[in-house]
């Protein structure tokens, strides 16, 4: 894992970051639904949904598990380039303040390579 360069690990943080987009953005589809559900105006009438399963079904009954995956062309746009900042320079970072020797890393190199890892996101 040491012999990793800077774009390797940029590469490796991007499909990471990918990843979680394709697996958590089903279920932020889910959430904002649910949140922008109209309420019902007459008493007695039924939400369009019942809760977080039912809008699950409903969404793939009617638009199919492409459903799912509306508008996830914003998030990839923006979590994978930050996940790929963020192992590249925690990467880089492991590298300029770990030890030389191959040794394991120390809890305050582990700090020490994070925060030069947010340093790189804050630029």
């Amino acid at each position: 894992m040491s012999d990793m360069g800077p774009g390797e690990y940029f590469i490796c943080g991007g499909f990471g970051g990918i990843c979680t987009v394709l697996v958590g953005h089903p279920l932020d589809t889910i959430k904002v639904r649910l949140q922008t559900m109209a309420i019902p105006k007459v008493a007695g009438e039924a939400p369009l949904y019942t809760g977080t399963l039912d809008c699950f079904k409903k969404t793939i009954k009617n638009e199919g598990v492409k459903g799912l995956y509306k508008g996830m062309g914003a998030p990839l746009l923006g979590i994978a380039p930050i996940f790929a900042i963020s192992f590249m320079g925690f990467g880089v970072g492991k590298q300029i303040f770990g030890p030389s020797d191959g040794k394991k890393l120390t809890y305050a190199q582990y700090f020490y390579a994070g925060a030069f890892s947010a340093f790189l996101l804050l630029l």
